[in-house]
């Protein structure tokens, strides 16, 4: 496990975390130098992306006064901090700051990567490729409506906990869809595994919320 403190803040890398984002990146694939190489740089590209989405998110608990910690593990990450202590706005604004903040470092990165003439076979081209890709792609991702991404959180921050039933419903159903569609639509496996977790997972939520006499 690597740790160390960015901005004041501990952060934490978990051996899973490499390990998904080397299986992601293609690494099953790499049989030649290049292509390892190409591996690694798409590592690297998913750790400053996402770490940036995780900093967007404890920065803003720390402005509401706050201690907090970053964990990157398998998949992701999660800025943790005391639960209970953020009001509906604080508690909206806390989860919209990670994928807003990685949303402006990919559209800035693809300004930079339009206007500036980089050679077509350098690794800094790469690397601002994948940044580019992972940030736009993991923002949008995380901002879908189901819980407990941040689409999910928002919109459980927006009905508040006595329509946390719906959070859930809206969740399963949603999830549901989005696997679907990715399964005939993407040809993807990964994400549709993902969705189908995600729609069991809230549809016992909302089971168990709504048998509560």
């Amino acid at each position: 496990m690597l740790s160390f403190n960015l901005f004041g803040i501990p952060v934490r890398i978990l051996p899973w975390f490499w390990i998904t984002m080397a299986l992601i990146g293609g690494g099953l694939r790499a049989n030649d130098s290049l292509s390892i190489l190409l591996v690694l740089v798409f590592i690297l590209a998913g750790l400053i992306s996402i770490l940036v989405h995780e900093l967007g998110h404890a920065l803003t608990v720390r402005k509401f006064g706050l201690p907090t910690a970053i964990t990157l593990q398998a998949f992701g990450g999660y800025a943790s901090f005391p639960a209970g202590q953020l009001n509906r706005k604080q508690s909206f604004l806390v989860t919209a700051a990670g994928p807003a903040l990685q949303l402006a470092l990919g559209l800035g990165l693809l300004i930079v990567y339009r206007l500036v003439p980089i050679p077509a076979e350098s690794l800094l081209k790469a690397l601002l490729f994948d940044l580019i890709s992972i940030s736009i792609i993991w923002a949008v991702l995380n901002c879908l409506p189901v819980y407990p991404m941040d689409g999910g959180q928002m919109m459980a921050a927006v009905l508040g906990p006595q329509r946390a039933h719906f959070v859930h419903l809206i969740s399963a159903t949603a999830a549901l869809l989005i696997g679907l569609a990715a399964y005939f639509l993407l040809n993807s496996i990964l994400l549709p595994l993902f969705m189908a977790f995600f729609a069991w997972q809230n549809w016992q939520s909302f089971q168990a919320r709504t048998s509560k006499p």
